[in-house]
């Protein structure tokens, strides 16, 4: 799971864990991360999370990424 700053995908990791899941897991951080408290990014999501740390990002969604509910 991942969300913008790792709070949500937090939640909904626990609430799929708690109704059974149990390969479940939320990106810490987030994918922007969190707000710069000072400096020149100050008020920006410049701090931390997936973006920030320059990992790979794509929209595209290999066949092999996604879980088929109709299948199982």
């Amino acid at each position: 799971m991942i969300c913008r700053s790792g709070s949500r995908s937090a939640r909904a990791a626990d609430l799929l864990a708690d109704l059974g899941y149990t390969k479940v897991y939320s990106v810490i951080d987030g994918y922007e991360g969190d707000k710069a408290k000072s400096g020149s990014g100050a008020g920006q999501r410049v701090v931390n999370g997936w973006r920030n740390a320059g990992l790979e990002w794509s929209y595209k969604i290999e066949p092999q990424q996604v879980y088929r509910a109709d299948l199982n």
